[in-house]
C-alpha cells in the first residue's frame, strides 16, 4: 500500500511505512514517487561511469552492495530494487540520505550536509564533516526548547526575492552512541542506523512543523588541538568555500549539468546569510558550551 509523507518541502509517495518521516499525510498531488522495480545496470549515456554510480544531466543511478540499486530521475521519481534479504531500515537509510540529496539536485534545490533549528531570526544550520558533532549539538539545542529543522541534510532554496530558505525535513536524526551517552540519552531502544555501526536513529519529540524557515546563518564545526572553543566569521570566498566542501553528492554537479547554478546559488545565499568557522577541542568534545557560543552568536 502506498503512503504519503511531507519531507524537504515535498510530497512522497512510497511503496512502504517510512517511520523516520512521522506520520503519513494525505495530498491531492504527489511530488516524489518511490517505487519498487527493476533498476537498470547501466545508464548508456552516462559520462565517467563508475561502479556504484552512472550521472546524466536527469538521471542517477548508484548502488550500495547487499542494499539495493536506486535510479533517480528527473526529479520527481525514485526506483529501488533491492537485493534479496536487504532489511527496509537500509533501504530508507540510502532513500532519505543519498537519493534525496540527488533528486534535491535535480530540482534545483541545494542539500547542504548540515543539521539545523528553527530561532526568532531563522534557520541556523550546522554544516562539517562527519563525525564533526553536527547531530550532537542539533540534540543539545533541542534539550534548551529549540525546535528541529532537519538533520543531516538541509534542503536550501532561493525565494523570489532572491532570499535564502531552508524547507523542514523529517522528524528524526542521528546520534553515535557515546554522543548519546554524553547528553544521557538512553539507547538500549534505538534502532542502529547500520547493524555494524554504534549509531541510532532517534525521533523528534515533537513533529516538524511543515513552513520552510528564512536562513539566518551557517556555523561550520571544526575541531582542533586547541584546548579553547573559538568562533570566526567568515568573508567573502571563505563563505563560498563552506558550500563547495559541504554539498552532498558534490562531485556529480558536473555530469548533472548543475555546477554553474550551484556556483550561482552559493554565492547568493553566502551573500545574505552570516557564516562563521567554530573551532573546537578535538577532545573532549563539549556540546554545551559549544552551544552556549553558537547561541550568544545568532542571538546577539
Amino acid at each position: 500500500m502506498n503512503m504519503t509523507y511531507s519531507a524537504f518541502g515535498l510530497s512522497w509517495q512510497l511503496p512502504f511505512a517510512c517511520p523516520e518521516m512521522g506520520v503519513p499525510k494525505s495530498y491531492s498531488a504527489v511530488d516524489i514517487r518511490v517505487s519498487l522495480g527493476t533498476v537498470p545496470e547501466f545508464l548508456p549515456e552516462a559520462r565517467d561511469a563508475g561502479p556504484f554510480q552512472q550521472v546524466t544531466p536527469n538521471a542517477v543511478l548508484f548502488s550500495f552492495p547487499g542494499v539495493a540499486r536506486y535510479l533517480v530521475q528527473n526529479g520527481t521519481e525514485i526506483i529501488i530494487q533491492p537485493e534479496p534479504g536487504a532489511p527496509e531500515t537500509r533501504l530508507r537509510l540510502f532513500l532519505l540520505g543519498t537519493a534525496a540529496a540527488l533528486l534535491l539536485h535535480q530540482r534545483g534545490i541545494l542539500p547542504l550536509h548540515a543539521s539545523g533549528i528553527r530561532t526568532p531570526k531563522g534557520a541556523v544550520l550546522f554544516t562539517g564533516h562527519s563525525g564533526f558533532g553536527k547531530s550532537t549539538l542539533l540534540a543539545t539545542f533541542l534539550e534548551r526548547g529549540y525546535d528541529m529543522l532537519t538533520d543531516d541534510v538541509a534542503a536550501i532554496s532561493l525565494a523570489e526575492n532572491g532570499r535564502p530558505f531552508v524547507a523542514p525535513s523529517y522528524p528524526h536524526f542521528k546520534l553515535w552512541a557515546d554522543s548519546a551517552e554524553m547528553l544521557n540519552k538512553a539507547t538500549n531502544e534505538l534502532e542502529r542506523i547500520r547493524p555494524e555501526l554504534d549509531k541510532f536513529a532517534v525521533p523528534s519529540a515533537v513533529a516538524l512543523d511543515d513552513q520552510p524557515q528564512p536562513l539566518h546563518a551557517i556555523y561550520v564545526l571544526t575541531p582542533t588541538n586547541d584546548p579553547e572553543l573559538r568562533l570566526e566569521m567568515l568573508q567573502d570566498a571563505r563563505k563560498f568555500n563552506v558550500f563547495l566542501d559541504h554539498t552532498w553528492q558534490k562531485m556529480a554537479l558536473k555530469r548533472m549539468n548543475r555546477h554553474t547554478e550551484h556556483f550561482r546559488q552559493s554565492v547568493a545565499i553566502a551573500n545574505q546569510v552570516r557564516l562563521c568557522r567554530v573551532y573546537r577541542p578535538e577532545k573532549p568534545f563539549q556540546p554545551y558550551a559549544l552551544a552556549d557560543l553558537i547561541e550568544a552568536d545568532f542571538r546577539a
